[in-house]
């Protein structure tokens, strides 16, 4: 996948953070919308090199996977009923800390 497809790609997720209603939901849109920066902070350095793009290309593939399953749980959240809704909390728990910081892990070892 070339780095322009993730930034279309992304596109959807961005609207969704735009878009959302303040109240409930507000630390997940939070970790989408810093995933999202820093992710689209990778892509913009990794088109300046693209041997480094090669180099990280699964590291890349992990970090986008991430942020769009956070995306579609964060959405299955908002329109799962109420009693469901704690079972899709510790899947974002698990997946904000577990998945999401590899993408900040990534930045840090592009930046350096």
């Amino acid at each position: 996948m070339y780095v322009n497809d993730y930034v279309r790609a992304n596109k959807e997720v961005i609207e969704f953070v735009q878009n959302a209603v303040p109240g409930a939901i507000d630390k997940y849109v939070g970790t989408l919308d810093y995933a999202t920066a820093r992710f689209n902070t990778i892509l913009l350095k990794l088109s300046q090199d693209p041997l480094g793009a090669d180099e990280h290309g699964n590291e890349i593939d992990e970090c986008f996977s991430a942020i769009q399953n956070f995306h579609e749980d964060t959405k299955r959240y908002l329109t799962w009923p109420y009693f469901l809704k704690p079972i899709m909390a510790l899947k974002l728990h698990w997946s904000g800390t577990t998945q999401i910081p590899k993408i900040k892990f990534l930045l840090e070892k592009i930046n350096n």
